[in-house]
């Protein structure tokens, strides 16, 4: 979906809806300013729906259009919502990763979104953040086996050897996938399928 950039279209429409700007607040779509102005917690911003394993809307991440930094914001963590607790995809790859015994863990929500759309259904990433043991925990669940698919880069390489660690900790067998320096999941599933 697409969060407007006027900033306060979801207000509007929960407010109609009967909602409190207290229970907006708590369920981490509005933020409060210093000045005390409420606003749509994401404006100008592409959003993914963020689901517990069970395939219920927990929060939300948006990605900037603009180039504007943060890249992603998630929603806060609320009673609901804790980011380390949670796999994006999960709710869509659990079954896969049983039937075929292995977790794909990549980087990004962009990198699930692409890899599921060429077929790849047992794929997840963590929301943001170093893969955490609660999510490790999530995974051994569902399998014993998880391939490691990050970017190449210097910070997807860093990112590679914690998430191993953290893996191995839960007495999960990480693999690592190694893609050609400057590629992703994304782009580089993007490229197989032009030249297929």
């Amino acid at each position: 979906g697409y969060a407007p950039n006027t900033g306060e279209e979801l207000l509007k429409h929960l407010q109609a809806m009967g909602l409190t700007v207290d229970q907006m607040l708590a369920a981490g779509v509005a933020t409060r300013f210093e000045s005390g102005q409420v606003r749509d917690m994401f404006h100008g911003r592409l959003m993914f729906a963020l689901r517990d394993a069970d395939g219920q809307v927990v929060g939300f991440a948006g990605r900037s259009l603009d180039g504007s930094n943060p890249k992603y914001i998630n929603t806060p963590q609320t009673q609901l919502f804790d980011k380390g607790r949670l796999l994006y995809g999960m709710d869509r790859a659990r079954d896969a990763i049983a039937k075929e015994g292995v977790a794909v863990v990549v980087e990004g929500y962009m990198d699930v979104v692409s890899l599921a759309a060429h077929g790849f259904e047992n794929v997840v990433a963590p929301l943001g953040t170093a893969l955490t043991p609660e999510q490790a925990k999530l995974l051994s669940s569902y399998t014993t086996r998880v391939l490691l698919l990050f970017d190449s880069d210097a910070a997807g390489l860093k990112a590679t050897f914690t998430a191993g660690d953290t893996l191995l900790e839960a007495a999960l067998h990480p693999a690592v996938v190694t893609m050609p320096a400057g590629e992703d999941p994304d782009t580089l599933v993007r490229l197989a399928v032009i030249h297929i």
